[in-house]
């Protein structure tokens, strides 16, 4: 297809936010869909805006209202995960009215995830003028708003329209924390990794505060490249409540997160190291553990590149098992009757275009979903800050892709119930309720 994609990042920003294409583009196709210039497209746009007049005239209401005698924040995402979710959650509790405008479409799942977290809700904005009329018409004390990898033209959008109100970024991947923006584009669409690189540079310089899941000294050795060195704050997924059962076993792994298969040509490997995940899992089968894998929430069944799940519980009936996603918290519950949470992958980092700067500081939010369910975790040796968090307080280890396949030796000398005893113990003094105050704190301090 003939590209008619703006040449600079500037223009293809502009022309994204003022257009009816939907705000999670990611490819060339995707930015020039044919089916943005067919009839039908422009009448199914003009009855959008009809059929969300009044939801979104009630939706400014209720901000408004609440933003008179309240503190009030407008968190505003693509799709909210668990961790904004626990987020809202707490500052909700804590006093902040709390407000969500999601561009994308709220799912039965996500409706339970979402249930306690927020006064009023706004889903399937999917463009850019439709969530400019929402902005320009509120002012919130505070934006929180998602940056997610490939999508922060999202938090440039709401900092240039945020009016009076404070903006705090919160970060999951940070795309040149990622890797070389060369190395990106031998496997992304080349101007959405300019666009991303782009935006990154504006929210860092232009945020009021920034929240981030890496290790702390890390990211802000990075921030330098902007000028940016205050009003950061590594907040990671804390648990909101706990959840465990204990057995003397140790032999039943579960893995729940973003699955890559061995030949997905959108993951290549040397990017993406969890591409490896079908090599660790042959090798611990082969040491007759028993593997339980539950899909993505953002996910719908398993597609083509993931259908070496199927042949591994074709080939290992008896080890291998795959169960459909849940709801965050009955998920949790769910895996509590586990031994271990795992996120193990066959990998090599010296052959790896992934930065030193994910492998040393990157932090995945599923580590956190498995010490919610009461479950010591297995990692990668290769990823540092994992590991460190997990040896230094005794419920978890780290095991180099080297040593996977003398993992059950390795695990013959752990006490299963000391480590569960000790993620108890970590729960205790990490929790969200706890963890909360620094975050509640972390607001106020931006407009004290």
């Amino acid at each position: 297809m003939l590209s008619i994609t703006p040449n600079t990042p500037s223009l293809m920003y502009s022309d994204l936010v003022k257009s009816f294409k939907f705000f999670n583009v990611m490819s060339d196709f995707a930015y020039n869909n044919p089916i943005y210039n067919e009839n039908k497209f422009k009448i199914a746009i003009k009855e959008h805006n009809l059929n969300s007049a009044n939801i979104i005239d009630n939706f400014v209401y209720q901000v408004n209202k609440e933003s008179s005698s309240s503190k009030t924040i407008v968190f505003v995402a693509g799709k909210c995960y668990p961790m904004m979710a626990r987020e809202a959650a707490y500052l909700r509790k804590s006093g902040f009215k709390t407000f969500l405008i999601s561009m994308g479409h709220i799912s039965d799942n996500d409706a339970e995830l979402l249930a306690d977290s927020f006064d009023e809700i706004i889903q399937r904005c999917l463009f850019f003028p439709i969530l400019g009329k929402i902005l320009k018409k509120i002012n919130p004390d505070f934006y929180h708003v998602q940056c997610w990898m490939w999508n922060y033209s999202l938090g440039k959008f709401v900092l240039e329209n945020k009016g009076k109100s404070k903006v705090i970024s919160e970060f999951y991947d940070v795309t040149g924390m990622y890797s070389e923006r060369s190395k990106l584009k031998s496997a992304f669409w080349n101007k959405i990794v300019d666009l991303d690189f782009y935006c990154e540079k504006f929210i860092f310089e232009k945020s009021d505060g920034i929240i981030h899941r890496y290790k702390q000294e890390i990211f802000l050795n990075y921030s330098k490249k902007y000028n940016r060195n205050k009003n950061i704050l590594e907040f990671q997924q804390y648990p909101i409540n706990f959840n465990q059962q204990v057995y003397n076993s140790k032999k039943r792994l579960v893995y729940c997160g973003n699955i890559i298969g061995p030949k997905d040509e959108r993951h290549p490997r040397q990017l993406f190291p969890t591409s490896g995940m079908y090599d660790a899992f042959e090798q611990l089968i082969s040491q007759d553990f028993e593997i339980y894998v539950y899909l993505p929430i953002n996910t719908d069944g398993i597609d083509k590149y993931n259908s070496w799940l199927l042949d591994l519980r074709k080939k290992h009936p008896k080890n291998f098992f795959i169960f459909n996603t849940l709801p965050i918290q009955k998920l949790i519950k769910e895996i509590s009757k586990y031994d271990f949470g795992i996120n193990l992958s066959i990998m090599d980092e010296s052959k790896s275009d992934l930065s030193s700067l994910t492998f040393n500081g990157g932090m995945g939010t599923k580590i956190f979903t498995f010490l919610e369910a009461g479950l010591p975790v297995l990692v990668n040796k290769e990823y540092s800050y994992m590991s460190e968090l997990l040896e230094k307080n005794n419920i978890g280890m780290g095991i180099s892709s080297k040593d996977i396949f003398k993992t059950n030796r390795i695990l013959s000398k752990v006490d299963i119930k000391y480590l569960k005893s000790n993620v108890k113990h970590f729960y205790d003094n990490n929790n969200i309720w706890k963890k909360g105050k620094i975050l509640k704190n972390f607001y106020l301090s931006l407009i004290n």
